[in-house]
């Protein structure tokens, strides 16, 4: 199937980190999926959407900024010798800035893969950059029990990449306005949408796959199948995310927690591609599968030091 770009226009959102009165930018794949299973049910057409999307041909992103162009999350840092006490000095004064650094623009990939021009300035630059996608408040929700909710206010869109499917099309219109995120009956999660073709210098790296080191777009794991070299030679970097949580079905009586799912994060890079897959993490004597969504997309990087 051919990837579409969804580009996904929000005023304001919570997407969850595990608090309530924190939000981040960016939301899951599998986020995106559940909801989209969701929105499906909803329509009556959940049988006809499972089939369509655990088609293995069916990829899905991570959800990433978009302003005037597209960005990637940033490449985790492949380990390297230190030669000299000058290059240590310089590289720490890096380090310092990418550790708050989560996205890039897909225009600086090709300087940032570049150890000569990964300097302190354009890790500066790209900071700068990223604090300008937006701003985070805490709104104190009045009541008999007041709390505290984080909301993401948007200078900036998010986009996703999915194979391109006229269902898949007709969820992502319907659940622009049943919203995405928590705390939707407070109106949050709306968005507009809009489907556009992909940026030739996006469209470029998707399609090389064997040339060089491979960036993860989706937090995903391998089939049992699937033998990842990297973890053996150490080629490659990655880390681990948990996705845990409890269950939400409208035919199920309680919510029960789902069974925990360690995932490659996206950013993490790989000497080669995998497939992965969909995960089924139902509880115990769940009445039906709960899937997490842990299909690999890549965009091909080159060489990497």
């Amino acid at each position: 199937m051919a990837l579409q770009l969804y580009k996904m226009r929000f005023r304001e959102a919570h997407f969850g980190t595990g608090y309530l009165n924190t939000s981040s930018l960016t939301f899951s794949a599998s986020q995106l999926y559940s909801a989209l299973c969701l929105e499906a049910l909803k329509n009556d057409c959940l049988d006809e959407w499972l089939a369509k999307s655990q088609q293995t041909d069916f990829l899905l992103s991570n959800a990433f900024p978009y302003t005037d162009k597209p960005f990637l999350p940033l490449p985790l840092k492949r380990k390297e010798k230190r030669l000299s006490l000058e290059h240590l000095t310089a590289e720490n004064r890096t380090k310092k800035g990418l550790a708050n650094l989560q996205f890039i623009p897909v225009d600086k990939l090709e300087a940032f893969l570049n150890p000569e021009r990964r300097t302190s300035d354009l890790v500066k630059e790209l900071l700068t950059t990223q604090e300008g996608l937006s701003k985070k408040s805490v709104i104190m929700k009045k009541g008999i029990d007041p709390y505290e909710v984080g909301v993401t206010e948007y200078n900036c869109s998010l986009y996703v990449l999915a194979s391109q499917l006229d269902l898949f099309d007709q969820l992502m219109t319907a659940l622009q306005y049943s919203g995405l995120g928590g705390k939707r009956s407070g109106g949050y999660g709306q968005f507009k949408l809009t489907i556009e073709d992909i940026p030739a210098e996006l469209q470029s790296r998707l399609d090389v796959r064997s040339d060089g080191y491979q960036l993860l777009l989706t937090d995903s794991i391998p089939t049992e199948d699937e033998l990842i070299e990297d973890l053996v030679s150490g080629n490659g970097a990655y880390h681990l995310v948990k996705n845990s949580g409890f269950t939400y079905s409208p035919t199920a009586h309680e919510q029960l927690r789902k069974q925990d799912l360690y995932k490659f994060s996206a950013g993490s890079v790989f000497k080669q591609r995998y497939t992965g897959g969909i995960v089924d993490v139902r509880p115990d004597g769940f009445p039906h599968p709960v899937y997490n969504f842990a299909r690999g997309l890549f965009v091909g990087l080159g060489e990497y030091k």
